[in-house]
C-alpha cells in the first residue's frame, strides 16, 4: 500500500532525470511506475504522450517515429523484448520494473505551453493522431466530474481500464484531485480474483465500456456483497438498451447506482451523464451535459436544430474541448485551435425532456442504391435480433455483418426490411471473437 507521500517522493525521484521542457512518452500499464510518471510530468510541466504497453496487435511504436519524444517510460520487459526499436536511446533511471530512456543526442522540440497532455485516438477506422490536451482541460473536466459524481476523499475507485485510455485516466484524475483513493490492478473482470479484490479493498466506484458490462452479464457477474459500492459508471460507447435496463435494475436492487456516459477523448473525458435517478426511465439517453458544458444539434447546412427528435451532429462547448490534433510534431507547438467547441461527428437527437440519445457515427455511413444507410444502427438492429454482438461493414456495394450467431434467412429478410435494402446485399460473414483495443472498442481495421 502506498500513500499520498510516497507517490510525491517518487515523482520527485522520476522528475529529477528529465530536463525541463521535454516530451516524455509513457508506456502505460495499471501500476504504480505509470502513475508516479503521468503525475509526476503533469504536475511538473512536462508533456507527456500515454500509450497503451499492452496491445500486442496494434503498438503504438509508431508513434515514436513520428514524434520522436526526448524520454521513453517502459517497463524493462518490454524494453528488453523490443530494444532494437529504440535506436538513439540509452537507459538513464529505473524505478519498480520500469527504465527511463533518454536520448543519446538532444532532440528537444517546440511545445506549446499551454500543453499538458497526449492522448491517442484512432476514432473507428482512422489513421492514428494524438490529442492536444492542457492543464485548463484537465482540470475543467476533472471538476465537472467530481461535480456530478460528488467524489470526495472517502471514495476508491479501481482500474479496470487501462490508464493510456481516456476513460480510465479521467477517472484516475477525479480521485487523485478529491484526495480519494485507488486501487491499482491489471486483472481482467472476468477473473473471480477481480471481485474479490474490490470487496476486500472497499472499492466504491467501478467504470466500464459496454464490452466490459457484456461480460459481467454473460459470467452472471453478481454485485450482491459488495457492501461498499456505491456506482457503476459507463462510457466508451452505446450501451445497447437492454443492458442499460439489466444493469439499472441490478443497481437499484442493491441500492446503488448506474450511470451512463457520453465522452470523447477531444473533450478530455466526458461530454454528458443521464443521472442514476433517470437510467430505467430513459434507457437509450446519455443524458444531460455535465457541469459547465453546453450541448447542441447541428443539420447539414450548419442550423442549430432545435426540435425534439430531430437527428443533427452533436456539438459540445466548454472548457474541456481539447486544443486540436497532433498529426506531426510540429503540431505540438499549436495553440487552441478548437476554441471551446466540438463538432463530435456523432449524430443523435434530443427527445422533449431535453435528453441526449446517440444515434450513429458521420463517417461510418454507406450508400447503397443511392440509400444513405448508418452502419451503427444496423449493427445495433442485428445485435438485438441475434442476441449476438454483429460488425458490419460495407464497400457501397454490399452490408458485410460479422458475428458467431446462427442467422436464418428470414433474419436477413427481416433485417432487409428494417433498412430498406433487399436480402441479396446483406451478407454474413461467420467471425469468432471480436477483436479489440486493449480499452474495448472495436478493431473494425482487422476486418478490412
Amino acid at each position: 500500500m502506498f500513500y499520498y507521500r510516497d507517490l510525491d517522493q517518487m515523482q520527485q525521484k522520476f522528475i529529477m532525470n528529465i530536463q525541463p521542457g521535454s516530451l516524455v512518452c509513457i508506456f502505460a500499464e495499471n501500476n504504480m511506475a505509470s502513475l508516479v510518471a503521468y503525475t509526476a510530468c503533469l504536475i511538473n510541466g512536462i508533456v507527456s504522450i500515454m500509450l497503451s504497453a499492452a496491445d500486442e496487435r496494434e503498438p503504438d511504436y509508431s508513434v515514436l517515429q513520428k514524434f520522436k519524444p526526448d524520454y521513453i517510460w517502459i517497463s524493462l520487459g518490454k524494453y528488453k523484448k523490443r530494444i532494437h526499436g529504440f535506436d538513439g536511446y540509452r537507459e538513464s533511471f529505473r524505478l519498480f520494473d520500469y527504465v527511463l530512456l533518454e536520448p543519446v543526442g538532444q532532440i528537444q522540440k517546440k511545445l506549446h505551453l499551454d500543453l499538458a497532455l497526449l492522448l491517442p485516438t484512432l476514432g473507428s477506422t482512422g489513421s492514428p493522431r494524438l490529442v492536444r490536451l492542457s492543464y485548463a482541460n484537465i482540470r475543467t473536466n476533472t471538476e465537472s466530474i467530481c461535480d456530478y459524481m460528488k467524489i470526495t476523499s472517502a471514495d476508491r475507485a479501481v482500474t479496470s481500464l487501462p490508464l493510456s485510455y481516456t476513460y480510465g485516466l479521467s477517472l484516475v484524475n477525479t480521485l487523485l484531485y478529491s484526495g480519494g483513493s485507488i486501487l491499482l490492478t491489471g486483472e481482467s473482470v472476468v477473473r473471480h480474483s477481480f471481485w474479490e479484490h474490490m470487496k476486500q479493498y472497499g472499492v466504491t466506484i467501478f467504470s466500464g465500456v459496454p464490452y466490459t458490462y457484456e461480460c459481467m452479464k454473460k459470467l452472471n457477474v453478481k454485485i450482491t456483497g459488495l457492501d461498499k459500492l456505491r456506482m457503476l459508471t459507463q462510457a466508451g460507447g452505446k450501451l445497447p438498451e437492454e443492458l442499460q435496463v439489466y444493469w439499472g435494475e441490478c443497481a437499484l436492487d442493491e441500492g446503488k447506482q448506474f450511470i451512463v456516459m457520453y465522452g470523447q477523448t477531444e473533450a478530455t473525458a466526458r461530454i454528458a451523464y443521464l443521472p442514476g435517478k433517470d437510467c430505467l426511465k430513459k434507457p437509450g439517453s446519455v443524458g444531460i451535459a455535465i457541469p459547465g458544458t453546453e450541448l447542441e444539434l447541428m443539420d447539414p447546412a450548419g442550423h442549430r436544430i432545435t426540435e425534439a427528435y430531430q437527428e443533427g451532429e452533436i456539438v459540445c462547448r466548454g472548457g474541456q474541448v481539447s486544443m486540436g490534433y497532433a498529426k506531426q510534431s510540429g503540431d505540438l507547438a499549436l495553440g487552441d485551435v478548437n476554441q471551446g467547441c466540438l463538432y463530435t461527428g456523432d449524430t443523435g437527437h434530443f427527445d422533449r425532456d431535453g435528453y441526449l440519445y446517440i444515434d450513429g457515427r458521420m463517417n461510418r455511413f454507406a450508400k447503397i442504391y443511392g440509400k444513405r444507410i448508418d452502419l451503427c444502427s444496423v449493427e445495433n438492429m442485428a445485435s438485438s435480433m441475434w442476441g449476438r454482438e454483429v460488425i458490419v461493414l460495407s464497400d457501397d456495394r454490399k452490408l458485410y455483418m460479422y458475428t458467431d450467431a446462427d442467422a436464418a434467412e428470414g433474419d436477413l429478410v427481416l433485417l432487409g426490411r428494417q433498412t430498406g435494402l433487399t436480402g441479396e446485399v446483406l451478407e454474413i460473414r461467420k467471425w469468432g471473437e471480436i477483436p479489440r483495443r486493449q480499452s474495448g472498442k472495436v478493431m473494425y481495421k482487422i476486418f478490412t
